[in-house]
């Protein structure tokens, strides 16, 4: 089992994406995304047009990251509502379309 656990660990990779949202959804706390193969924990996912076959989420619940998490949703309604291009960073992870989204970066 854990054998399996850091493999997994050092599986991760961190990789950026920019591109502007196609979608912008939220779920209920606890809601989740995609099949069960490829299923994140996440409140808020997002698309982008320079990836569409993949999609990115964070969660928005009350602990340590929670104010960090409020300010990376606002940025992307107004990025979404003003059609802007943004920068995002996420955990990766072989063989999924669906990841967990740690940065959102809006340049001009």
């Amino acid at each position: 089992m854990a054998l399996t656990c850091t493999i997994q660990l050092f599986a991760q990779q961190v990789e950026s994406v920019t591109g502007k949202v196609t979608l912008l959804r939220v779920n209920p706390v606890g809601g989740a995304f995609g099949p069960p193969a490829d299923r994140i924990d996440a409140e808020v996912i997002i698309k982008l047009n320079t990836k569409p076959d993949n999609a990115y989420g964070f969660q928005l619940r009350k602990d340590n990251n929670e104010l960090t998490h409020e300010a990376m949703f606002e940025m992307l309604q107004y990025a979404y509502a003003n059609n802007l291009e943004i920068k995002i960073e996420y955990t990766r992870l072989p063989n999924r379309k669906n990841f967990i989204l740690f940065r959102v970066i809006l340049e001009k």
